[in-house]
């Protein structure tokens, strides 16, 4: 402890500039997403300020460009020098697999791939980093739907293709939206259901009554802060692992849920232009998603596929498939994380406690996420193309969840994230979870 200052001593400096620099970094933008520019000047300085204002972590393109890098490349069409934009055409005719975003306010046809992300104004640079969050989330889902399907094969088990007469659902969410009657008909005519949720009680209503293949929401009419519904989607998970089809309106300002919401989608559209566009483009992405949803177990499969007292996966399927899903991740230089939950002894045996916290991890996930019990009392998740971070943030999600159930409101758990390194085989990487300390929910909040 120090003294009181002493008249005429200059006071002492509060912190060596060292210590400032360590404070300054706590934000943690380090671990912001990355993204390459290639953009002139003065209009490279004005792009990087908005995209580490919204979030993103920007830093010039190198020359030339390597389209075949894992950070999504940014392109000023203004200010492209013409190699840049030579090679961004031979990139679309050999369809490169790199994420490219493309600035361009002439509305000139530009050379793009399928999965180009092209903005028109530079005010939407805010929403990119939900715009690529959302891209990453379906890709992540396919490739997820694809290696289980793989999995599944290698241990003996086909999994059917999808029904392509069935009639799929989506549940509509829109406060006071015009489009709903717009959408309802043609939809119709196109053998899709569409149910309208007017208020937050109907949509949980709905959703526990009713099977859906994703939520239609249409972010107009999420404009006000104070909209109860976009803080249940974006604040509280309130879709859970239900699909998001989002439709945005390119001249709107996003707010911070809308933002979220995009980020949680699977699939982003713009809602303006003609409406037979629209329903075709929704058509589309509803019956991709029917498709290609990742397939979950079904307690009929107990012993390989799945576990009989949870209906989660089985360990057997859970061993093989990390091991797969750590060959993608290496491919695409992407994280997995492990997040693993155990029950307490006292309560680890018991089947009720055992399906009541299946339960809430079902509620609460990706349907790109793969739950298994590993053994009693014991719960790993399998996290593709998430970080450390992502998984403390589901971790918390499902420890709030839990604490709302009557048979966990006093705890009785505790969880564990591992991101997979470099030196992980299939085997530590679950085993590390399992056995390693615990972090108690209490202590996280």
């Amino acid at each position: 402890m120090s003294g009181p200052q002493k008249e005429g001593v200059p006071p002492r400096p509060l912190a060596a500039p060292c210590i400032l620099a360590r404070i300054r970094m706590s934000d943690l933008s380090f671990f912001d997403p990355p993204i390459e520019i290639a953009a002139g000047s003065p209009r490279l300085e004005m792009i990087i300020s908005r995209l580490r204002t919204s979030g993103m972590r920007p830093y010039p393109a190198s020359h030339p460009i390597d389209f075949s890098a894992p950070d999504p490349l940014l392109i000023d069409i203004p200010t492209a020098t013409r190699d840049v934009l030579d090679a961004l055409s031979r990139a679309a005719m050999v369809q490169a697999h790199r994420q490219i975003v493309l600035i361009d306010t002439s509305g000139a046809e530009l050379p793009s791939g399928t999965e180009t992300v092209l903005l028109r104004r530079d005010r939407d640079l805010g929403a990119l980093k939900s715009r690529l969050t959302a891209l990453a989330r379906r890709a992540s889902r396919l490739r997820e739907a694809e290696i289980r399907r793989d999995t599944a094969a290698a241990l003996g088990i086909r999994i059917p293709p999808a029904d392509l007469a069935a009639v799929p659902s989506l549940l509509y969410i829109g406060e006071g939206s015009p489009l709903f009657l717009s959408l309802q008909g043609p939809l119709r005519q196109r053998e899709i259901d569409l149910t309208a949720a007017i208020s937050l009680d109907t949509a949980r209503q709905y959703m526990s009554e009713r099977r859906f293949a994703a939520a239609l929401l249409d972010l107009d009419s999420f404009r006000g802060d104070a909209s109860a519904t976009a803080r249940w989607i974006a604040e509280e998970n309130g879709l859970g692992a239900l699909p998001i089809i989002a439709l945005s309106h390119p001249d709107i300002a996003l707010n911070d849920n809308q933002n979220t919401v995009i980020a949680l989608a699977t699939e982003v559209i713009d809602a303006t232009g003609r409406m037979a566009h629209i329903v075709s483009l929704i058509e589309t992405v509803c019956r991709r998603l029917v498709a290609f949803t990742p397939v979950m177990p079904h307690p009929a499969q107990a012993s390989v596929l799945a576990d009989f007292t949870t209906g989660l996966f089985s360990r057997r399927f859970m061993d093989l498939h990390i091991a797969r899903q750590m060959e993608v991740s290496t491919q695409r230089a992407d994280p997995l994380c492990v997040l693993t939950f155990r029950l307490d002894p006292p309560i680890a045996p018991s089947r009720p406690a055992q399906l009541a916290f299946a339960e809430i991890i079902r509620s609460q996930i990706r349907d790109a996420d793969c739950p298994a019990l590993m053994q009693p009392g014991v719960f790993a998740i399998s996290l593709p193309a998430t970080p450390y971070r992502g998984g403390i943030r589901l971790a918390e999600r499902i420890s709030e969840a839990a604490a709302r159930h009557p048979g966990f409101s006093e705890g009785g758990f505790g969880y564990r994230v591992i991101e997979r390194r470099a030196y992980h085989s299939a085997e530590t990487l679950l085993s590390a979870g399992v056995t390693g300390p615990l972090l108690r929910p209490r202590l996280a909040a």
